[in-house]
């Protein structure tokens, strides 16, 4: 069945906005117009800052255009991969803005690469040249690229390129929980998109003050962390250290945070641990790339900061489905974003619209099989939806287990009922092997504070009866056969994702 967004849906979000917001946000489909709406409207508000020197959205502009002569200079050619290896900096920043204004095509990419994983990265996307920071110098110096500093260059200020929404604006590393990175390339139309469609939230969008903890080489920090903040006149704050982060929100005061769920986690435990005056800037949350517990949703209420959810993809420039009622509608995703579509097959969640990637760099293959015949993107994420048009993930198509008697399983729906226990911090379902049988197994990362007085002995006896009591309310193959615990955290992907395999 398709669904088209209807009048419902839209006012969901819509509903979210004030009448001065409403009137004065729309889609604008490149990054050009983003900054030219920027400049027309927040023209002397500050837009990024180090914490000592700021820029207005004027004097942001102005350093753009200097920084585009000074690619101009490099002689590039429209339509180059050109990467920046930086953390979240002033320099990197506006050299995103720069090169993509430019009508080149941004590479964003960990700060945690080794140099032989950029040089293999480099090559992968036919990279041009890297643009590092200083704290990487080493590691690019000896990736053997064709390499710049970071920093601001004085040139000839040069006007943006002409682009348009077709254009191919970045490719942004998916950061999917199995198998090595692929790169989605995402036009200025469908990043766009996902910007605006982040201008969705309640209780006042316009000049919020953020922190960009979230990676710039993470869609959902680029997306909704920067260009959804020039979207809406906000003040970004760099980031070059996402620990000193979080020892700066007392200082730097944001009132909105862009994060993953264990970030979120951390900010509940240093106000539970300073009191409510280290987060009391904070107004709202808006929390994603891996699932979001209901107990972790209700603890950020409890301190009294609105929260919000969702759900995204890199190949669907992020910002797909939004829940603005987390508290009555935990477990739900939201509901997809106005302007796109989706139909469930065979429990499948399928996109289309103006927010999907044009396909993965240089892999045909890999493209053909994330669309169907009729030009939907597979999301391969396995879903059902209420009555009332909110959207529940249930799974993951990769991530089913068979079982030998053809029984599919997902780990996920297994994993959503131990997550309501104060006991789990996390955990993972997975096919696992007992007295050479294929079973269903199970690890449990403990919440710490709520065992802290606990022998080993007592967690593993909590454990097991905890499995047992919910084995109870299960069918006997979904049933758990074999359990164990973590005493350290889990593998992750960059996106802070349990990695499964």
């Amino acid at each position: 069945m398709i669904y088209n967004t209807n009048e419902k849906q839209r006012e969901y979000f819509y509903s979210m906005l004030t009448p001065e917001e409403r009137n004065l946000l729309k889609y604008i489909p490149t990054v050009n117009g983003l900054l030219d709406f920027a400049v027309s409207h927040f023209a002397d508000l500050p837009a990024i800052s180090d914490g000592k020197i700021t820029y207005t959205y004027k004097e942001l502009n102005e350093r753009v255009a200097v920084r585009r002569g000074y690619l101009k200079s490099l002689n590039f050619n429209q339509g180059d991969r050109i990467a920046v290896f930086a953390p979240n900096t002033l320099d990197a920043m506006e050299l995103y803005l720069a090169i993509v204004t430019s009508g080149y095509v941004s590479v964003m990419l960990p700060t945690q690469l080794n140099n032989i994983a950029l040089m293999g990265l480099c090559k992968k996307f036919d990279v041009s040249a890297v643009f590092y920071d200083k704290s990487l110098e080493a590691v690019t110096r000896t990736s053997g690229i064709e390499a710049y500093s970071t920093e601001f260059v004085q040139a000839d200020a040069l006007p943006p390129a002409i682009v348009t929404k077709d254009t191919i604006c970045s490719i942004c590393l998916t950061g999917g929980t199995t198998g090595t990175p692929k790169g989605a390339v995402i036009t200025h139309g469908a990043i766009m998109r996902g910007a605006f469609n982040g201008c969705f939230i309640s209780g006042g969008v316009l000049h919020q003050r953020y922190i960009a903890i979230l990676p710039l080489s993470h869609i959902f920090g680029l997306v909704k962390g920067f260009l959804s903040t020039i979207y809406t006149g906000g003040l970004t704050f760099e980031c070059r250290d996402i620990k000193q982060a979080f020892e700066l929100i007392p200082i730097l005061k944001p009132t909105t945070l862009i994060l993953v769920p264990g970030m979120a986690e951390i900010i509940i435990n240093l106000t539970k641990l300073k009191g409510r005056a280290y987060s009391e800037s904070l107004k709202t949350l808006i929390i994603g790339a891996a699932p979001v517990p209901p107990k972790l949703m209700k603890s950020i209420n409890d301190l009294g900061i609105h929260v919000l959810a969702g759900y995204g993809l890199t190949e669907c420039s992020n910002l797909t489905a939004g829940n603005k009622d987390v508290m009555s509608n935990p477990n739900s995703m939201g509901m997809i974003y106005p302007e796109q579509q989706y139909k469930v097959v065979d429990g499948e969640l399928r996109i289309k619209g103006d927010n999907l990637m044009r396909g993965y760099w240089d892999d045909e293959e890999a493209t053909a099989a994330a669309f169907d015949e009729d030009g939907w993107f597979k999301t391969g994420d396995l879903v059902k939806v209420d009555d009332s048009g909110y959207i529940y993930i249930v799974g993951r198509i990769k991530n089913l287990i068979i079982l030998p008697n053809g029984e599919n399983i997902s780990p996920e729906e297994l994993e959503d009922i131990f997550y309501k226990s104060e006991y789990v911090k996390d955990c993972l379902v997975k096919e696992d092997e007992l007295n050479g049988k294929k079973v269903i197994g199970i690890e449990f990362l403990p919440n710490t504070e709520a065992v802290k007085d606990m022998s080993e002995n007592d967690i593993y006896n909590l454990f097991r009866q905890l499995v047992t009591d919910i084995n109870k309310t299960l069918p006997t193959y979904k049933q758990i056969s074999k359990i164990s615990i973590r005493a350290k955290d889990f593998k992750r992907t960059n996106a802070m994702k349990i990695a499964r395999k």
